[in-house]
């Protein structure tokens, strides 16, 4: 009699975790629609060997925080594999968007200059 209760209250307790989760992704899902996009513009010059790292790490936060994030690319006249670079992660739908639109800077805007030197960027924000 004792080990059918223990079994029912483990039941209980691993049916009530699975409905916190699942309302916690519905609510997630929900709030994500309703944010706004984090706007990032990357301002690149043969910059093939940290694009990858900074557009990876941009997706990384923007997981974890569950804010959309939409990414433009200014190509300032590369002539590495940059643009190579920019064909193959636009290929991946991460939910985000690459181009090389020249738009105005609205409000908000995050600005990573990546043509300054190859070890960092430099960030700024509009």
């Amino acid at each position: 009699m004792e080990e059918l209760i223990v079994w029912l209250l483990a039941a209980f307790g691993c049916s009530s975790l699975l409905v916190m989760i699942a309302e916690r992704w519905t609510n997630r899902t929900d709030s994500a629609s309703e944010l706004p996009h984090e706007h990032y513009r990357l301002l690149v010059r043969n910059s093939e060997q940290v694009l990858e790292r900074v557009v990876r790490s941009l997706l990384f936060r923007s997981y974890w925080s569950g804010r959309p994030i939409r990414i433009t690319l200014i190509d300032d006249g590369s002539d590495d594999d940059t643009k190579q670079m920019t064909a193959v992660l636009n290929r991946y739908p991460y939910g985000y968007c690459l181009g090389d639109v020249q738009e105005e800077i609205a409000a908000g805007t995050i600005v990573i200059d990546l043509r300054e030197n190859k070890e960092g960027a430099s960030i700024k924000g509009y």
